[in-house]
């Protein structure tokens, strides 16, 4: 998910939480830049931890401070560097990414180096937004609404969010914009002792590392955008985009089904889909996830959906075992599906990834207000029918959000950095290649590498051109050719 909250980009899932015996200190590694805070590593499990303690506001240096949790794996041989990364978001957590290493990185990446992440400021276990109990009323309401008392009643759920926010954690929601994240990088990697960062930013994680080779890029060694996050969009080219790019994508799983014998949709799965839709918004379906009698509407559908499709064809086998049962009544796979991408546990707890979601894409740009939203939402539907309504009134906190955004669209240029490889999927449904392309475009150094596939992000995936590549530029510091397709 980009800065402007635009709800169906990229939340990775992250695998295993950090914890575990931490009573010894572990090797503390390379010093760090001179001025910058001290990092103390504690055994965590079977990887490191450690708490960098950071300016809450870095306009006022000597004012109040927050701590931001790391997380490192020491390299499985001689690092050459320490390789910073993130996994998504806004508000997805980076500490377990750390313990899930393997499924992020090559084999050789993890040989030469050590791999460190860490919960952006709001998100996880540093300084966490936290806006209300219970989320069910958030993805409860009709993201498609038909009618004036539908749109209401998004608006007033929404507003009931971030009520929540503002009382809780009020004080905190002007300091969690991306370009603080930015500034808290920066001062990780002067604290972990390199002079120049070793970035892998996946989604939501390429738009900070853009950010930050535009403000830092004397600071670069190398850095991977992978399914970049165009900086210079509007709130409403932004999501039209992203629509569209979901669009594609469920086009191509219904191409594919109407191809050969698929279980879901008959002679015309499109119009299948559309009827199963129309249906769930009439009426929601009953479905029963972990024991617990639940109802699969409109808004969890369009999620669940979105949130099978992130995988390209891979996840196409269980998107047609979700529709098939939902066509015959029960909701069941799609909702739990959608409370995967949500963050919503077997208990009805949710993580805090929804909360920081919207604090840090709400501050981040700003978003159209009062009956501009609305009309927003009714231009994208006109190009995006399947998700376009979704994926602007998703969005909703953010007309009303209480804090100002503190940035507006800009493209970045990283004048003087070294090669930035930025890699896009031809089909990516949530950070669509032309955000690649055009990332790639502005960077005075970007070099383009497009993965022909489905799916989001590209590396780790399968493809040994791509894998070889970013592995060749990340060790050796040899570029890929620019416009390299695999």
């Amino acid at each position: 998910m980009p800065r402007r909250a635009v709800a169906l980009l990229a939340v990775f899932a992250v695998l295993v939480a950090c914890g575990g015996d931490d009573d010894d200190d572990a090797a503390d590694g390379p010093a760090p830049i001179e001025g910058a805070p001290e990092l103390i590593w504690e055994e965590c499990g079977r990887v490191q931890c450690a708490a960098l303690t950071v300016p809450l506001d870095y306009d006022d240096r000597d004012g109040e401070t927050i701590d931001l949790e790391l997380a490192r794996r020491p390299a499985d041989g001689d690092a050459i560097a320490t390789l910073v990364t993130n996994p998504g978001g806004p508000g997805a957590a980076g500490v377990p990414l750390v313990d899930a290493a393997e499924a992020y990185f090559s084999p050789d990446v993890l040989e030469r180096f050590d791999i460190v992440s860490w919960d952006p400021r709001g998100v996880g276990t540093s300084a966490a937004v936290d806006c209300v109990d219970d989320l069910d009323f958030v993805y409860a309401v009709d993201t498609s609404p038909d009618d004036e008392v539908e749109a209401d009643a998004a608006l007033a759920a929404a507003k009931t969010f971030v009520e929540g926010c503002t009382e809780r954690t009020g004080d905190l929601l002007p300091y969690v914009s991306t370009a603080s994240t930015v500034q808290d990088l920066d001062t990780i990697r002067a604290a972990l002792g390199e002079e120049q960062l070793t970035y892998v930013g996946f989604s939501y994680g390429a738009y900070i590392g853009a950010l930050y080779a535009d403000r830092y890029p004397e600071n670069v060694r190398a850095m991977v955008l992978d399914g970049a996050v165009d900086p210079a969009l509007s709130f409403e080219q932004l999501s039209l985009d992203q629509a569209k790019g979901f669009d594609s994508a469920l086009e191509a799983f219904l191409d594919d089904c109407a191809s050969r014998d698929c279980d879901f949709g008959g002679d015309d799965p499109r119009v299948s889909y559309r009827l199963l839709m129309e249906a769930i918004d009439a009426e929601p379906l009953y479905a029963e996830v972990v024991g617990e009698d639940r109802e699969l509407g409109p808004g969890e559908a369009d999620l669940g959906v979105a949130s099978l499709l992130y995988s390209g064809e891979a996840g196409w086998p269980s998107l047609e075992r979700a529709l098939v049962e939902a066509a015959q009544g029960d909701g069941t796979r799609l909702l739990a599906s959608a409370d995967r991408y949500t963050g919503r546990e077997p208990d009805g707890e949710y993580s805090n990834q929804t909360e920081a979601f919207y604090a840090i894409g709400c501050i981040d740009g700003p978003a159209p207000q009062g009956a501009a939203f609305a009309a927003v939402a009714e231009s994208v539907a006109q190009e995006a029918p399947f998700f376009g309504p979704a994926t602007v009134w998703l969005s909703s906190p953010c007309a009303v959000w209480p804090v100002a955004a503190v940035g507006t669209p800009a493209p970045v240029r990283g004048s003087g950095a070294p090669p930035i490889v930025v890699l896009g999927t031809s089909n990516d449904p949530a950070t669509p290649l032309r955000w690649a392309e055009a990332v790639a475009e502005q960077l005075e150094s970007g070099v383009l590498v497009v993965f022909e596939g489905e799916g989001h992000t590209a590396y780790v995936r399968g493809n040994e051109c791509i894998d070889d590549a970013v592995d060749t530029y990340l060790i050796e510091l040899t570029a890929p050719e620019d416009g390299t397709r695999c």
